[in-house]
């Protein structure tokens, strides 16, 4: 079993990798795992340039040559990721933002079809709730199933009042790490009627599209615009669930608009 950690924090080795580093020694107790670790502050990892041509012609176009596609790979050869930022005025850092925004076509075009964790450390625990939200957005936008979204406020002192104490961290730790774990043996999770729904949605959405356009080759030769395709991938859903997702699926084109 792998797991990437992608460290968002420009201290490197700060509260955010301490607190990867246990979720990883809770793990390692459950079976055999391993762990890589990538610090986005090491890479070369250039700032988008909103030139969208990723969007209109494909990420391998990117005029930016540097560390991205290195990336992709390590998380497609991953069976989990970790995605860890602490919270900075209630929003992830710079370093981690400018990493989503780099894999913005994967929001168009889901690939990563795998279980993750998010996690956030923070000073006095402002902001993280909201912060937590928009951070999980992001990998279930690239295909991730997102088993837990765990903050510990730190504060700079294990000690401080302020701080999360120490059993409810190691508590919070250990339950997101037992978590990852059992979902990465288990494999692709069963889709819900929401997340079915989406697919659906988003299969009638690129169908309008031009046949030229960069979404619909890629939903086509993933076999996604078939009538007889319900989901990213096979599942043992049965056929009234898909059904109501379906029928559910034009309700989210209705309030869309």
């Amino acid at each position: 079993m792998k797991v990437l950690a992608i460290i968002g924090s420009p201290k490197k080795k700060g509260n955010t990798y301490k607190v990867t580093r246990k979720v990883e020694e809770n793990m390692k107790k459950l079976g055999n795992i391993e762990f890589d670790y990538i610090f986005l502050k090491d890479l070369d990892l250039k700032s988008c340039l909103g030139c969208g041509i990723c969007l209109d012609k494909g990420e391998e176009l990117c005029p930016s040559n540097d560390d991205r596609a290195m990336l992709e790979e390590k998380m497609h050869n991953a069976d989990g990721v970790i995605f860890t930022s602490p919270t900075y005025v209630f929003n992830v850092t710079g370093l981690m933002k400018n990493f989503i925004d780099r894999f913005a076509y994967s929001c168009h075009r889901p690939r990563f079809f795998k279980n993750a964790l998010v996690i956030t450390t923070s000073g006095a625990g402002v902001g993280t709730k909201m912060m937590l939200k928009s951070f999980k957005m992001a990998p279930l936008s690239w295909g991730f199933n997102v088993v837990e979204s765990l903050d510990i406020i730190t504060n700079g002192d294990p000690n401080s009042k302020l701080s999360t104490p120490k059993h409810k961290a190691d508590t919070k730790i250990n339950h997101a790490a037992e978590k990852l774990y059992k979902a990465i043996q288990e494999g692709n999770p069963k889709p819900g009627i929401l997340g079915m729904a989406m697919f659906q949605f988003a299969k009638k959405e690129i169908n309008k599209l031009n046949p030229d356009f960069y979404d619909f080759n890629y939903y086509k030769n993933q076999g996604w615009l078939k009538d007889n395709t319900y989901y990213y991938y096979d599942s043992e859903t049965n056929f009234i669930i898909k059904s109501l997702a379906k029928l559910f699926s034009n309700f989210i084109g209705f309030f869309s608009f």
